[in-house]
């Protein structure tokens, strides 16, 4: 196995200052493994350690055969890791073309400069910036910046490439080809990658796995789909737009919600047969998933067919494309979406009271584990 074909797998604790970063990650050949979290939760933290930056880190990193760090004494130096780590700013040298400046990581190592600019010529044109080779850095897009820093990163002949959110500084068109191009290079490169990102899009487009750090920890890892399917945290839940409430399993094997201090909101059966009364559960479902109905108190006690019923008291409104978003007091940590003429035709107005329906099919319940 070559050092192009390596898998990076990481079992380490980093210190900086009084923060303690403990995690374990593993990216495979042609895979991006996506790390979410929110704000000092330990993402760039966890970069900084695999390429070398960092001092104070124990544990183990390899890349493929190769030993990078053990608590042996060993610590490769980051000019030798073969790791190429992509931040948020394009920290292109500015006084060097296009061209110069994705032919100095080969320059570096020691290639001929014809063989350098030869190669820097080829990777130009892969990320799509043949014809800008005497370009000057300042003369460049955001978004060609960003090419031009991707194809220095590869132009080193990296093992491994980490990618500290590098779509963040980038409007949304740049931001999606930006996409499209590392999705490509992930493909014809097939090395590991490791992206960090605040937003789910990166992750449903570019990554098979994802784990989710906070407070220094891995507090969720998975298949992508299984991670914003079913998020852990508060925090994910956000990030893919989706409901997250906890609650127990009552009597019947249904999950009695235990909110915001407001009327207990009892919830569709477990998908887990197994759950038993007082398990913990979490519950996931999608605001839109939610239907509105006018309150009618003849009607709306308890359950109804098939669907989870209770009532609440509109207390915010915030509009979204085509509709509107509602919140009620008595459950203010739940949203539900509706369309403008379901908003209409209800009465949706604040203090309005009325009654909200959740199908099973529409909701995915867990135990806590």
């Amino acid at each position: 196995m070559t050092a192009r074909s390596a898998s990076l797998i990481a079992d380490l604790r980093a210190h900086v200052g009084s923060f303690e970063l403990r995690c374990s990650v593993q990216a495979d050949p042609g895979e991006i493994l996506a790390v979410l979290g929110p704000n000092g939760a330990g993402k760039s933290t966890l970069l900084g350690a695999l390429a070398g930056h960092i001092p104070g880190v124990t544990g183990s990193i390899r890349l493929g055969d190769a030993v990078l760090h053990a608590d042996d004494g060993l610590r490769v130096p980051p000019e030798h890791r073969r790791v190429g780590l992509l931040g948020q700013r394009s920290q292109l040298f500015p006084h060097l073309s296009v061209l110069e400046n994705v032919a100095f990581g080969p320059r570096a190592q020691g290639a001929r400069r014809a063989d350098a600019r030869a190669d820097a010529v080829r990777l130009l044109d892969e990320v799509g910036l043949a014809g800008f080779e005497d370009r000057r850095p300042s003369q460049l897009s955001g978004g060609q910046q960003q090419r031009a820093v991707i194809a220095r990163a590869l132009a080193a002949r990296p093992g491994a490439l980490l990618l500290d959110e590098p779509f963040s500084g980038l409007d949304a068109q740049t931001a999606t080809q930006a996409r499209r191009l590392i999705m490509q290079l992930r493909d014809t490169h097939g090395i590991p990658m490791i992206l960090v990102t605040h937003d789910a899009l990166d992750a449903m487009m570019l990554a098979n796995r994802t784990i989710v750090l906070q407070d220094g920890g891995v507090v969720q890892r998975g298949s992508t789909q299984d991670v914003l399917g079913h998020p852990g945290s508060a925090f994910v839940a956000v990030l893919a737009g989706v409901n997250l409430v906890t609650g127990r399993a009552d009597a019947d094997g249904g999950l009695v919600h235990l909110g915001a201090g407001g009327p207990p909101l009892v919830l569709p059966r477990p998908t887990d047969a197994s759950a038993r009364a007082g398990d913990d559960l979490t519950a996931v479902f999608a605001p839109s998933a939610v239907r509105v109905r006018p309150h009618d108190a003849s009607t709306d006690a308890g359950h109804a067919g098939d669907s989870a019923l209770w009532v609440g008291t509109v207390h915010s409104l915030e509009p979204i494309p085509g509709g509107v978003r509602i919140t009620t007091i008595e459950h203010p940590e739940i949203a539900v979406d509706c369309s403008s003429a379901v908003a209409v035709g209800v009465g949706v107005q604040p203090g309005a009271r009325l009654s909200f329906a959740l199908s099973p099919a529409d909701v995915s319940v867990r135990p806590v584990i």
